[in-house]
């Protein structure tokens, strides 16, 4: 014997509500999330040409040495080492400028 599930009826049009709802719901974060993608997919097509035709020079000794550029400003001159950090880091910033280290404004 087959005895169906009497489901009552206040409770069934609460379900179909839930349900719809919770269907609503999914598809319109899938659709929010396709959007984002499809955004995303265009900035990274615009942004490729100019990562492809940045300077493509290789790094300098001083940039890829042991203690890095850094330390090889404080190298080439061994007074540099007793100047105070705000002195060290503002001859430093001339220095890059002066050995074209540092990235253009453009």
């Amino acid at each position: 014997m087959h005895h169906p599930i009497a489901v009552p009826e206040t409770e069934s049009p609460l379900l179909l509500n839930l349900l719809f709802t919770a269907l609503g719901l999914l598809v319109l974060l899938m659709f929010v999330s396709w959007n984002i993608s499809r955004r995303l997919a265009r900035i990274e097509r615009r942004l490729a040409p100019t990562q492809a035709s940045s300077d493509s020079t290789p790094p300098s000794a001083a940039e890829t040495s042991a203690g890095g550029a850094f330390e090889a400003f404080l190298s080439e001159d061994p007074a540099r080492r007793n100047l105070t950090k705000g002195e060290q880091f503002a001859a430093y910033r001339k220095w890059r400028q002066e050995k074209g280290l540092n990235w253009s404004g453009s």
